[in-house]
């Protein structure tokens, strides 16, 4: 006796199936990987001086700025922000790059602008 077409399609479905669970089945497990992903990375704005953080938003404060810092997507790198008048320059860091030598570049760097800034307002 033969099959039906319902049972036909029934029995293909189960055949592509066998084997696979439903994506909705398994969530525990991705979330699990998921969270086995993350904060794994090696950066980490704790590693440096912290007077050289003070330095840079004092810096970028003292010409009307802002800074923010973070972390790449998977915390292997630094970023750091700087917000100016209506430019914006992100500057990134490997998790093993020396900060402290990093950070003296970038403060260096907004002294220079301090000291252009008062010369153009006569301060």
């Amino acid at each position: 006796m033969g099959q039906t077409d319902g049972q036909k399609l029934e029995g293909k479905a189960s055949e592509r199936n066998r084997g696979r669970t439903r994506g909705s089945t398994n969530n525990s497990r991705r979330l699990d990987v998921f969270a086995n992903e993350r904060g794994h990375g090696k950066a980490d704005w704790q590693s440096c001086d912290p007077g050289r953080l003070q330095a840079v938003v004092a810096g970028i404060g003292g010409l009307g700025g802002a800074v923010t810092f973070g972390y790449s997507r998977d915390g292997g790198a630094h970023f750091l922000t700087l917000l100016l008048d209506s430019d914006r320059t992100t500057l990134w860091f490997n998790g093993d790059a020396d900060l402290d030598a990093e950070l003296d570049a970038v403060v260096a760097k907004l002294e220079v602008l301090w000291q252009e800034a008062i010369g153009k307002n006569g301060r």
